[in-house]
This record gives structure tokens, C-alpha cells and sequence, in this order.
């Protein structure tokens, strides 16, 4: 199957440290602390307990199902238990999640981020999930070329897959305004609301992505 066109990046903020030419990906410990990604619109950043109100109120209630498999309680104690659970998971290398933020209102709008395939985290998964007024926005978009930047130049990511209900057209067509590659058809293969549902599968791997990309390193706070 043909690949889909890609769209230009949304230029991250830079920094870049002493010796390192502008524009070079410059790997670092995401285990330590994870990149805070920041573009015009919005910034990206790990959640935190104080982030649990505002996600909470933004998110629709299948959302901890989409990020874990066997997530808390849709409440606020639930959601800082899933954002402890993430931070564990950052440390452990398993998981990479942001909170989405946009730049108007400076209130989390959803949850973006990978799940490690293997050991090295090479290969992951990825998921999102933001309020319904924001999905299939530019600023849905603009957090999906941050975080592949970040995957494929500070992270060393070498491919990431996507899995999308079949009936979910808009995050079907962000994947390939993304440049994702659909590669086929999960038949059955999610649950939801006491039914078995097909997926599509995307994916997204390194050569491609640094082939249309200018991957710069993002501010790290």
C-alpha cells in the first residue's frame, strides 16, 4: 500500500547543548525526566497529581480504558493513581505519556503517549486521548508531530504502531496527515461496549519519518 502523504513539523523549541550543531537530535534519559515539548499552540509535558481535576472534567469516560488495560476509577483519585501509575512507568521505560496543554487556556486537554513493544522500547504503541471538542484540531495534530519528533530523534524510537477503530474517522485520517503507513486490518480486535470491533493498523518508522522531518531536540524542563 502506497504511503501517505506527509505534513511539514511544527518547529519545537530548541535547545541545544554546548558542542551540538542546531537543528541535531540530541538523545537523552527520558527515564529520568521526560521532555517537556513546546510548540506555538500548546505544550506537552509529564502529568502530574495537580493535573487530575482538569483531565477528569476533559476527558470522556471510556478514556483510562484507551491509555491502560485494567485502568482506575474515572475520579480524581483515580486519575492520580493513573498518573502515578505513568511516572512509574516513565522510570521503568515502559511508558512516555504528556499532558496535553494548550497555550490559550493553560488547563490539560487530554493525555498523549507510547507503551514499549520490547525491552529496549525500540518499538512501541502508541495512544491519545483529549477532550471531544479538541479531536481531529490542529492542536491534536500538533501534538502528534511533537511527540513523533521526539520518538524518533531524542528517544531512538525505531517504529511506532497505532491502533484505531475502523469507525473512528477522524483519528484514522490525523494518522495519515501524520504520514503513518495504514499496513491492514485488525479484524475483531478491540472490545468496546460488549462487541468486538475491527482496527486499523498504522505505523510509522524511523526512516520515513527522518526522511521528511527535520527532527530537532525539544526544551527539556
Amino acid at each position: 500500500m502506497a504511503k501517505a502523504q506527509t505534513t511539514a513539523q511544527t518547529p519545537a523549541t530548541i535547545a541545544t547543548p554546548p558542542g551540538a550543531a542546531a537543528g541535531d537530535a540530541v538523545r537523552t534519559n527520558w527515564r529520568e525526566a521526560l521532555p517537556t515539548l513546546a510548540g506555538a499552540s500548546l505544550t506537552l509535558r509529564e502529568p502530574v497529581a495537580a493535573d487530575a481535576l482538569s483531565l477528569l472534567t476533559a476527558l470522556p469516560g471510556d478514556a483510562l480504558a484507551q491509555i491502560v488495560p485494567d485502568p482506575p476509577a474515572a475520579s480524581v483519585a483515580g486519575l492520580e493513581l493513573l498518573i502515578a501509575q505513568l511516572q512509574a512507568g516513565r522510570r521503568a521505560g515502559t511508558t512516555a505519556c504528556w499532558v496535553i496543554v494548550p497555550a490559550a487556556t493553560g488547563v490539560p486537554i487530554g493525555l498523549v503517549g507510547v507503551r514499549s513493544m520490547d525491552h529496549t522500547c525500540s518499538m512501541v504503541e502508541g495512544f491519545a486521548v483529549t477532550a471531544e471538542e479538541f479531536r481531529g484540531t490542529s492542536i491534536f495534530q500538533t501534538a502528534g508531530r511533537l511527540v513523533l519528533g521526539c520518538l524518533f530523534g531524542q528517544m531512538g524510537v525505531h517504529r511506532a504502531e497505532f491502533r484505531i477503530d475502523v469507525r473512528n474517522g477522524r483519528a484514522n485520517g490525523a494518522l495519515r496527515k501524520l504520514g503513518a503507513t495504514q499496513e491492514g486490518l485488525l479484524r475483531r480486535a478491540r472490545a468496546a461496549d460488549g462487541e468486538f470491533h475491527d482496527q486499523v493498523l498504522w505505523a510509522i518508522v524511523a526512516t520515513d519519518w527522518n526522511d521528511t522531518h527535520t527532527v530537532r531536540t525539544s526544551s527539556v524542563h
